[in-house]
């Protein structure tokens, strides 16, 4: 079964979600309108490929991937650059989007050159994307941990 369009809407829907947290995030009001900007120019040069060509959404559309992924890396940096003089919020949420982010959109451009190759050297980076992922989603925890565990809010309550 063909599902390619899942991946596509994730990549969609993680832009837009993580658009919309870095626009609140900043602080910065024309960094907040660089975002909005950018969030709104993706959804409408993507909306015209899709228009353009129905069939891309069906396959593995590596523009969309690579633009997706891309824009949420420069707002992630934007919020490094702020960070610089500010308290360090979402410090580590921001690092495994960054690391992940990169480096699956470097993947993804490999897996695609790496298709006519044989299995053990394709499913290599397949398995590495996988690995990247987990390490980012313990980026994620970590963060949760540090800004918002329960033994924080207990501590704060003594």
């Amino acid at each position: 079964m063909n599902n390619l369009f899942l991946v596509n809407s994730f990549f969609i829907g993680q832009m837009i979600f993580l658009s919309l947290f870095y626009q609140s995030i900043l602080k910065v009001k024309v960094q907040k309108q660089f975002v909005r900007v950018s969030f709104i120019l993706a959804l409408c040069v993507l909306s015209i490929q899709f228009i353009n060509s129905p069939h891309e959404f069906l396959k593995f559309n590596l523009f969309g991937i690579t633009l997706t992924s891309l824009m949420i890396v420069v707002f992630a940096l934007l919020h490094f650059y702020n960070m610089l003089t500010e308290n360090k919020s979402y410090y580590y949420a921001s690092m495994g989007i960054i690391i992940y982010l990169l480096s699956s959109t470097v993947l993804f451009i490999i897996g695609n050159l790496t298709s006519t190759l044989n299995n053990d050297v394709k499913y290599l980076s397949w398995k590495l994307n996988a690995f990247l992922n987990i390490v980012y989603y313990l980026f994620i925890m970590y963060e949760w941990m540090v800004s918002f565990s329960n033994k924080k809010v207990y501590k704060a309550n003594l």
